[in-house]
């Protein structure tokens, strides 16, 4: 999910080349594409200064809400991979809020604040966020597009839950998904997860 959003996001950016500042697009590009490759081999801390670097070029170039949260989205992940909790949070909180003014889908930037919450054991306001992004999934009807990444979700939804003392919620939505994993044995996650808190900085 997230390649398809980076294509999406450099077939954007290159097409407004002339339209807006060209240094700045350029910029745009270069710090995304270091975002990218610091992701890649897991320097979370590069990626994340990069990212944020693309964002305020993004910013300054005035460049269309699709394309700026994309970045946003990037560099909030970064930002809780690496302890910046509460920014982490902000930054996906705008994402969202992009994505829903540019008629992007919504679930990607409300699954990972689902799951930043929930790696801080934070797990009432992961509920909520979960809730939510499964029924941005139905509308997309991942239970058949996307059978696993899923049923992950839905088993994290069901964590928490089970966290809170909502242990019958909990038991349905967790049948559930190991009736999605059952139906689909060869069947495996396409995106990986974001390793929040896992790489904090100094």
């Amino acid at each position: 999910m997230r390649f398809t959003r980076f294509t999406f996001f450099f077939i954007a950016v290159l097409s407004l080349t002339g339209c807006v500042s060209a240094i700045q697009t350029k910029n745009v590009r270069n710090y995304t594409l270091m975002g990218m490759q610091a992701q890649a081999v897991g320097n979370w801390d590069l990626a994340r200064r990069a990212y944020a670097r693309a964002v305020v070029n993004a910013e300054l170039a005035k460049l269309p809400p699709a394309v700026r949260s994309v970045l946003t989205y990037e560099y909030g992940r970064a930002l809780g991979v690496t302890c910046f909790f509460e920014l982490s949070e902000s930054e996906l909180n705008l994402a969202y809020k992009l994505d829903k003014e540019a008629g992007n889908p919504l679930y990607l930037s409300l699954v990972e604040l689902a799951r930043l919450s929930l790696d801080q054991n934070k797990y009432h306001e992961a509920v909520g966020y979960f809730a939510k992004a499964i029924v941005e999934f139905d509308k997309e009807d991942f239970a058949a597009n996307a059978p696993i990444g899923y049923a992950d979700v839905l088993a994290e939804y069901a964590a928490s839950l089970s966290a809170i003392d909502k242990k019958s919620e909990a038991s349905s939505i967790m049948h559930k998904a190991a009736e999605i994993r059952a139906a689909n044995p060869q069947g495996r996650s396409i995106t990986d997860r974001t390793p929040y808190g896992k790489f904090c900085t100094a």
